[in-house]
């Protein structure tokens, strides 16, 4: 990462987490007003798609979220320019947030980043394959294990601990998936977030 470049490529994580910081200081009933709620989705409150993952359900969730956050912009360069890095998230909040609409209808309400930095794990271990396949393979592969573990049994042990309440286990696969879908788009297409920044 160059120097004159590394402010700029600051901006995607640090913005994220600071909007998800003021709304943790916001009162109760402001950020239940953000959150994803099934009932009020179906009223038109659709900005919930967006803003549903920046709350979260208190300090220990919100830490464990922008640790995770800044983790996968650290070790994976082809995100970090903010732009590409802004556009993946604008895309995965509501790809992950439509999927429990579509896919899941038992799920009321959802708080949190944590199957959108699912999505963007994916999307830069595959776009990390033609650099580093061993290591990249290693970890899409378990990955996807922790996926399919909790499709079967549910949480991994402790999680629930840590966010302070419920692990949606349904939002990390459709983040996973609409990550994977992402990737497949910009492999597509050639003017696509998947170019090397100039």
């Amino acid at each position: 990462m160059k120097a004159d470049t590394a402010p700029w490529q600051l901006l995607g994580p640090l913005s994220i987490s600071l909007v998800a910081l003021l709304i943790a200081l916001l009162p109760g009933s402001f950020t239940t007003e953000l959150q994803y709620h099934r009932i009020d989705l179906a009223d038109g409150d659709w900005w919930r798609l967006l803003t549903a993952h920046l709350t979260h359900l208190g300090w220990g969730h919100l830490g464990m979220n922008l640790c995770g956050l800044w983790l996968i912009w650290y070790l994976f360069p082809a995100i970090r320019p903010a732009l590409r890095y802004l556009t993946l998230l604008l895309f995965l909040m509501p790809g992950t947030a439509l999927g429990l609409w579509l896919l899941s209808p038992e799920v009321i309400w959802y708080r949190g980043l944590s199957g959108v930095l699912h999505g963007l794990l994916i999307w830069a271990l595959l776009e990390q394959l033609r650099k580093a396949q061993l290591i990249s393979l290693s970890v899409l592969a378990l990955v996807i294990l922790k996926l399919i573990w909790e499709q079967w049994q549910g949480p991994l042990a402790g999680s629930e601990s840590l966010a302070a309440g419920s692990v949606i286990v349904d939002a990390h696969l459709y983040g996973a998936v609409t990550g994977v879908i992402l990737w497949g788009i910009t492999e597509l297409w050639p003017a696509s977030l998947s170019e090397e920044s100039k």
